[in-house]
């Protein structure tokens, strides 16, 4: 009996202790404040609500305030560069001009392996791999692509290989959501295989229920603190279902910690995952 206590006792610290980080994770986000927004866009499939879509935003006036999108750029670098034949698949080697991009002290070893493809610097979002794609692309191919998508405010000006980063570009969280809408449909006309390498890229979890595309970014904002991203869809039984999240924490360390949990949540209260 007092092992049975016992793991009960266990069971239910684990399911209390997930409810509490479920807690904290939402009321990190709340309706009324100024520095965070969630946005979803459900398309539902359902014989009823075929074709309907349904809008959830929290904190409107933050969903729509232009920001840098940092890596979240990733999601429209790789596009432009598979779509433009630079990348051939997911599996093509990647490389840098080192001597442009020389490995600095803070790179995490995930910026230092010896090879990568598309696959790795997406994932570990590599970022002398994706400003060595932008130099690829060149100035003319990445404005046109971007005017093309209809990407935030289409602005390269400050640096064709940073422009993302903090620069000029600026995106808000509802033309994040618009964006990854009509990149899933193919509104652009791009290469149906540069979209299908995209999504190959994205997916980060893959149930039984559910399949989950996303992109982090972050970066820091003018008050020395950090900007958080996680943008992406997933797709399940009832449709695909785009978002995007965004907020500022004050150190690095806690809006790595929190930026994905507290979007998770929110899709988690919609239903949308488990």
């Amino acid at each position: 009996m007092k092992v049975i206590k016992l793991l009960l006792m266990v069971i239910l610290l684990g399911f209390y202790s997930q409810y509490t980080v479920a807690v904290e994770a939402v009321k990190r986000c709340q309706v009324g404040s100024d520095s965070c927004t969630f946005v979803l866009l459900s398309e539902l499939k359902s014989n009823v609500n075929k074709g309907q879509k349904q809008i959830h935003i929290i904190n409107e006036k933050r969903a729509n305030k232009a920001l840098s999108p940092y890596s979240t750029f990733k999601i429209a670098n790789s596009l432009v560069a598979l779509n433009l034949d630079i990348i051939k698949n997911t599996k093509q080697k990647l490389s840098y001009d080192k001597a442009a991009y020389p490995v600095q002290a803070w790179w995490p070893p995930v910026w230092q392996l010896p090879h990568y493809d598309l696959t790795t610097a997406f994932k570990y979002s590599m970022v002398a791999i994706y400003r060595q794609l932008a130099k690829d692309i060149g100035e003319t191919n990445m404005q046109a692509h971007l005017k093309k998508m209809q990407y935030g405010n289409q602005d390269i000006s400050s640096g064709l290989d940073n422009f993302w980063l903090n620069g000029s570009m600026k995106i808000s969280a509802l033309e994040q959501v618009h964006f990854l809408q009509k990149i899933y449909h193919n509104q652009f006309a791009l290469k149906p295989q540069a979209i299908s390498a995209l999504k190959e890229v994205m997916l980060v979890e893959n149930t039984s229920n559910y399949r989950l595309f996303a992109k982090t970014g972050a970066g820091k904002i003018a008050d020395g603190g950090m900007l958080g991203w996680y943008v992406g869809f997933v797709e399940n039984s009832t449709g695909v279902h785009f978002f995007a999240f965004n907020f500022d924490s004050p150190s690095y360390a806690q809006m790595k910690a929190e930026r994905i949990t507290i979007a998770k949540e929110h899709l988690k209260l919609a239903g949308i995952i488990e």
